[in-house]
C-alpha cells in the first residue's frame, strides 16, 4: 500500500493531543482569571479607595473576560457596516491593573516616606543629643580629675578655683542640655503635627469614595450605628433612604464603563443638590446603590424628597462619547422605629427599595412597619 491506516491506538492518541491544544488557551484563561481575582481578594484600602471596590472591581474584570466584553455603542459596527463580533477589552483590562498598581505602589511609597522622615527626624535628634551630651560629659570628666588632683594637693585656693570652674561647667551643660530639649521638643512636636494633619487627610479621604467623592459604605455603616443607637433621643425618628439605578448594567454594556463612571458621578452631584442641609448624609452604598441618612425629617417630608429625587434624576442628560444618557432610579424609603437595631432598619429600607424595583422601577416605596 502506498498509504498507511492508522490504527485505532494513533487516532486516540492524535485525538487526545488535539484535545490538549484547543484546551491550552481555555487553561490559560481560567489561570488569569483566577490571578485577577485573587489580586482583588488581597488588595488593601488606599487613599484613592478601598480594597472592597478594588475586589469588586477585579471581580468584574474577570467576568468580562470570561465571557466576552461586547462591542462598544461606538464600535458596534466595522467599515463594511456589518456588526463586529464580540471580543476581550484586553487593553482595558490592561489599563485597569496598571492604574491599580500604580495607585497601590504610590500610596505604599508615600507612606513609607512620611514614616522615615518622622523616624529620621527622630533619630537625628536622639544621635545630636548623645553626641553633644558625650563632648559636654568628657570636658566635666577632665575638670574633675584636675579637682581631684587639687584635692589631693590640698592647697585651697587652687581647690576654690578648680571646683568654681566644675560649677560654672556643670551649670553651663545643664543649660545647653535643657535649651537642646525645648529645641528638640519643638522640632519633633512640628513633625508630628504634619504627620497627624496627613493622617487626619488620609482618614478623610479613606471615609469617600473616590468616584463620587460620596462618603463611602464604611463611613455609612458607622453613621447607621450612630442613628440607630440615638434614635429615642430624636425629635423625630431618623429616616432611611436607599436609592438604586435602573438597568445600569445596560449602561456598561453599551457605554463602557468611562460611561457607566460618568453617570455616577452626575447622580452623586443630582443626591449633593438635593439633599442641601449640612446634616443630611449621603454614601455610596455599593456599585450603582446610594443611601442617604435624614435626621429632623417626618417620613411624609422624607416621602416629599424622594420625589423630589425622582424628578430630578428624570430630568438629568448626561453626554457621553456623542450620546445622551437618560436615567431613572428606584427608592426605598424607612423611618427608624423605636428600639429597632440599624440591621433592621437597613433590611425594610431595602425590602422597600426591591419591591420598587419588582413593580416597576422609577418610583419610591415606603418600608412596612418594624414588627
Amino acid at each position: 500500500m502506498l498509504w498507511k491506516k492508522k490504527s485505532k491506538g494513533n487516532e486516540a492518541a492524535e485525538l487526545h493531543s488535539d484535545e490538549r491544544e484547543l484546551e491550552a488557551p481555555d487553561r490559560a484563561l481560567d489561570v488569569l482569571t483566577a490571578l485577577i481575582k485573587l489580586y482583588g481578594k488581597y488588595a488593601f484600602d488606599t487613599d484613592q479607595g478601598e480594597a472592597a471596590d478594588t475586589e469588586a472591581q477585579c471581580n468584574e474584570w474577570a467576568t468580562r473576560i470570561a465571557l466576552v466584553t461586547p462591542p462598544a455603542a461606538g464600535e458596534a459596527r466595522n467599515d463594511s457596516g456589518t456588526r463586529s463580533p464580540a471580543r476581550r477589552d484586553w487593553p482595558g483590562l490592561l489599563s485597569f491593573m496598571q492604574e491599580r498598581r500604580r495607585s497601590e505602589s504610590d500610596y505604599v511609597v508615600r507612606s513609607m516616606s512620611d514614616f522615615r522622615a518622622a523616624i529620621s527626624c527622630f533619630a537625628e535628634c536622639l544621635s545630636r543629643t548623645l553626641g553633644e551630651e558625650q563632648k559636654s560629659d568628657q570636658a566635666i570628666g577632665k575638670q574633675l580629675d584636675t579637682l581631684s588632683r587639687a584635692l589631693e594637693s590640698r592647697d585651697t585656693t587652687r581647690i576654690c578655683v578648680e571646683a568654681q570652674q566644675v560649677v560654672q561647667s556643670v551649670r553651663h551643660s545643664i543649660g545647653v542640655r535643657r535649651a537642646r530639649e525645648v529645641e528638640q521638643a519643638q522640632m519633633l512636636g512640628e513633625r508630628l503635627r504634619a504627620l497627624r494633619e496627613e493622617l487626619a487627610e488620609v482618614r478623610k479621604k479613606a471615609e469617600l469614595d473616590a468616584l463620587t467623592q460620596l462618603s463611602n459604605r464604611a463611613a455609612f455603616d458607622e453613621h447607621l450605628r450612630h442613628l440607630a443607637s440615638l434614635g429615642a433621643l430624636l425629635g423625630e425618628p431618623p429616616c432611611l433612604m436607599l436609592a438604586d439605578l435602573d438597568h445600569f448594567k445596560s449602561i456598561n454594556d453599551n457605554y463602557g464603563h468611562p460611561g457607566g463612571d460618568e453617570v455616577l458621578r452626575q447622580v452623586s452631584q443630582c443626591l449633593s443638590r438635593t439633599f442641601l442641609r449640612k446634616h443630611d448624609f449621603i454614601s455610596r452604598y455599593g456599585g450603582e446603590e446610594f443611601a442617604v441618612l435624614l435626621i429632623d425629617t417626618t417620613l411624609a417630608q422624607a416621602e416629599m424628597l424622594s420625589r423630589r429625587l425622582l424628578d430630578n434624576v428624570r430630568g438629568l442628560t448626561i453626554c457621553h462619547g456623542g450620546h445622551e444618557i437618560r436615567l431613572t432610579l428606584s427608592l426605598g424609603v424607612a423611618a427608624l422605629s423605636p428600639g429597632e437595631s440599624s440591621a433592621s432598619w437597613l433590611a425594610r429600607a431595602d425590602a422597600a427599595l426591591y419591591k420598587a424595583k419588582r413593580t416597576g422601577r422609577d418610583r419610591h416605596e415606603l418600608a412596612e412597619p418594624a414588627r
